[in-house]
């Protein structure tokens, strides 16, 4: 009975030792660090758009124009932006987008191209393409077909702007706005 009962208090004297008093002037991330477990916990990685997104827009225009754009996101190519908070490495992945563009003169396809940095001429690898739109106003006053496409830098301002032009014959220029 007596090594029993020292068996006991041995072991609840063990067990009243683990309370964790060594790491309660620690930090969650001291504790990690000094168990290696911090690189497992140190990456925070987001997609943007998080899921395939695609939109088909159909513009039918008075002057006989039919102008058909089709974005969607690529779900290969993307654009990386890594920064750091708070010891945790953030991975922002910024996809691109592809637009299909279609016009039509009269119910005859005059021009169907995809646009993207190939389109404009571009090798630059921070930036990713956004959505292609119509610009009616300056369509209708010229009687061509005036697309507005902009290329961005992730999290940032500097957005050029191109302004392509379709002729009644399928013929493009492009021009850099701003």
């Amino acid at each position: 009975m007596n090594k029993f009962t020292l068996l006991i208090l041995g072991l609840l004297i063990v067990f009243l030792n683990c309370d964790g008093r060594d790491r309660i002037n620690k930090t969650p991330q001291e504790v990690l660090i000094e168990n290696q477990l911090l690189d497992s916990f140190s990456e925070n990685i987001k997609y943007f758009p998080k899921a395939y997104t695609e939109t088909t827009t159909d513009t039918i225009l008075s002057n006989g124009y039919r102008v058909t754009i089709k974005n969607y996101s690529d779900m290969k190519n993307s654009v990386l932006k890594t920064f750091e908070t708070d010891s945790i490495i953030n991975k922002h992945y910024f996809r691109e987008n592809i637009s299909e563009v279609e016009v039509f003169k009269d119910d005859e396809q005059i021009f169907k191209q995809i646009i993207n940095d190939d389109f404009l001429s571009l090798k630059i690898a921070d930036y990713i393409s956004n959505e292609i739109y119509i610009d009616e106003l300056k369509s209708l006053e010229t009687n061509t077909v005036h697309l507005v496409a902009s290329l961005c830098i992730p999290r940032t301002a500097n957005c050029p702007i191109y302004d392509i032009t379709i002729d009644e014959k399928g013929m493009h220029k492009i021009k850099k706005q701003s």
